[in-house]
């Protein structure tokens, strides 16, 4: 009998144990071990988005070390197509390599600024024409897909300034004189057109100097460009301020001015 009661006090125990060992796990150990998987994948997680730091940290030392390379080439880029017009500058320019290279400069003009645009490109001979989709099916596709721009992206703002130029020398000269302006001019220059005229043996007159049997007047058109780097961070307009009228005294201001 005193054995039976050993034997359930033991069994009692040991259940209990097993139970306090169990309330144990899932009270303390088990939460404690799942702080500290998270605790270690948000260590991995930190020293990963530290090196990644680091890592772009990096590379602005090293953009910085190249900061004057990038000045440098933005300074270049922007005598190749500044920012203004600078026309004055520009003929001037244009005034030198002539000098330079010999030849007078008979006509030089500047046209009205216009906006830079990339033209279609002209359809292959011999191709078909696609259809032309009808407007509801038109409309559908506009509303799943938006249509993307053609082409490479143009600068917004950049405008090109039409220029014309005519020199008159040797034809050796005036190839020498072209070349300077569309190779070799620090801004950039494209030819749209050429027309070169032989010249005879004359004394010269109205402007022109003397020529001899063989040389060239060239007539040399394209484009300047133009790219304005201001921007207006407010984005208002600017208005004008209002002007004076003239007072009317009831007095005629194109009479004569008489004594009293």
């Amino acid at each position: 009998m005193r054995g039976s009661k050993k034997q359930a006090w033991i069994g009692g125990t040991a259940f209990a144990a097993a139970l306090l060992l169990a309330a144990t796990w899932f009270l303390m150990v088990s939460p404690n071990l799942a702080k500290a998987s998270e605790t270690r994948a948000d260590a991995e997680q930190a020293r990963v988005f530290n090196d990644v730091l680091q890592l772009k940290l990096t590379k602005l030392r090293a953009d910085f070390d190249k900061l004057g390379d990038y000045k440098a080439e933005l300074a270049e880029a922007q005598e190749q197509i500044p920012a203004a017009a600078q026309l004055e500058t520009y003929l001037d320019g244009l005034d030198a390599i002539a000098e330079r290279r010999s030849v007078t400069i008979t006509a030089m003009t500047a046209g009205t600024p216009e906006e830079f645009v990339i033209p279609d490109p002209e359809p292959a001979p011999g191709s078909t024409p696609t259809a032309e989709p009808t407007e509801a099916a038109d409309e559908s596709d506009s509303a799943e897909k938006p249509e993307k721009p053609k082409g490479p992206e143009i600068p917004k703002g950049l405008t090109a300034i039409p220029v014309s130029v005519t020199v008159l020398g040797t034809y050796v000269d005036t190839m020498k004189f072209l070349d300077d302006v569309h190779q070799k001019n620090p801004r950039v220059f494209l030819v749209s057109a050429l027309t070169g005229t032989s010249q005879k043996k004359s004394e010269g007159s109205q402007g022109k100097p003397a020529t001899e049997a063989g040389d060239q007047e060239l007539i040399i058109t394209g484009y300047i460009y133009v790219l304005p780097n201001a921007i207006d961070l407010t984005g208002e307009e600017p208005v004008d301020e209002p002007t004076d009228l003239p007072r009317n005294d009831g007095k005629n201001p194109l009479l004569p001015v008489t004594g009293e």
